[in-house]
């Protein structure tokens, strides 16, 4: 019984940004802006997930754009350096990768293992990104898929590695 008592003492009474960044609860995300002033909207999670992040990986499009009219970084990062937009390239969410590119996001950056937008969509199989991005922000360069695959697994080893510590 005292194992029960202690796990209740780690639910939050009233919910947050992350919260409300997974499920797209643009209301939640108003009243919290009402009532804190100062909100952090590039705070990060216990994950290292900014809310941005998880609308992202959750689709939440409205949000999405609500954050980044907040002034919410548009090149936000996980732990092992993962962007949104690679996010919105690995989800396959063209609209999102969109908006993110509208408002400036970096098509440049790479994460710990050297991967790009570009890598994760071909990693998994996205062609109407790459297609999109090729037609809009062409490139020379292409790495194999085994190239992918090799830093698709390290990266995999970044994160158990990061969770371990």
């Amino acid at each position: 019984m005292t194992a029960w008592k202690e796990y209740k003492k780690t639910y939050r009474a009233e919910a947050d940004i992350f919260d409300f960044a997974r499920v797209g609860d643009l209301r939640g995300l108003a009243n919290m802006l009402s009532q804190h002033g100062e909100l952090d909207v590039d705070a990060k999670n216990n994950r290292g997930y900014s809310a941005l992040m998880l609308a992202v990986y959750n689709s939440e499009n409205d949000f999405c754009e609500t954050l980044l009219r907040c002034g919410a970084n548009v090149d936000s990062t996980d732990a092992v350096g993962n962007t949104v937009l690679m996010a919105a390239a690995y989800k396959g969410n063209l609209d999102i990768l969109k908006l993110l590119l509208e408002y400036g996001a970096s098509l440049a950056l790479k994460n710990k293992t050297n991967m790009d937008v570009r890598d994760w969509a071909s990693m998994f199989g996205r062609k109407e990104i790459l297609q999109y991005l090729d037609s809009v922000y062409p490139s020379n360069t292409a790495p194999s898929q085994l190239t992918n695959i090799a830093r698709f697994l390290k990266l995999g080893f970044c994160l158990l590695f990061s969770k371990l510590k």
